[in-house]
């Protein structure tokens, strides 16, 4: 099932309801992280030459055998959320971690475009950075959709957020502002 991307701060889950039926399970996962074991395993940084060679057949793998364990899930969850770090090439660092990031991404939807649920994504800070920006938000709605947004599950409201704009949102205050005010809504 593809990624679900949220637009206009909402998501559509498919195939639930917006009452209350009965219990049911979720999957939450974090730091698939695409690269990062290549990149640890040699301590290295992100600027290196041949970091354009870099290798992400271990997240592959595992992120591969993640899905096909959800897949033999009876009964199945409802979803996976992924919060954060899907990712590890940083973006905005460098053209060629650009270059690496959009192979990361290719493999990224490549391997969970085989999971038989739906797949909700939360950003992290490899997603749009330490102190994100407009350009890294930006990508990321661009290629996960909405960086914050809301979602009901069998009449479960969940409240998703951008966690990043706690953190550092000295190059995106208004865009930090706008989250906080539509949070401040959510919870009225």
């Amino acid at each position: 099932m593809p990624l679900l991307k949220a637009s206009n701060n909402t998501l559509s889950l498919p195939g639930t309801s917006q009452q209350w039926k009965d219990s049911f399970s979720f999957i939450q996962a974090a730091d698939c992280q695409f690269g990062m074991d290549w990149v640890y395993q040699r301590n290295w940084g992100y600027d290196r030459a041949d970091y354009n060679e870099s290798d992400w057949s271990s997240e592959i793998k595992w992120s591969s055998s993640f899905v096909d364990t959800v897949n033999k899930m009876d009964p199945p969850p409802k979803f996976v959320i992924m919060c954060g770090d899907m990712l590890d090439a940083w973006p905005g660092k460098s053209e060629m971690s650009l270059e690496v990031r959009n192979a990361q991404y290719k493999d990224f939807i490549k391997v969970f475009d085989s999971l038989n649920i739906p797949l909700v994504c939360v950003c992290g800070n490899h997603d749009i950075g330490n102190s994100p920006t407009s350009e890294t938000i930006q990508r990321y709605r661009t290629d996960f959709g909405d960086d914050w947004f809301t979602f009901v599950c069998d009449g479960l409201f969940c409240i998703v957020i951008n966690s990043q704009y706690y953190e550092d949102p000295q190059h995106v205050p208004d865009i930090a502002a706008d989250q906080e005010a539509w949070l401040d809504e959510q919870l009225a």
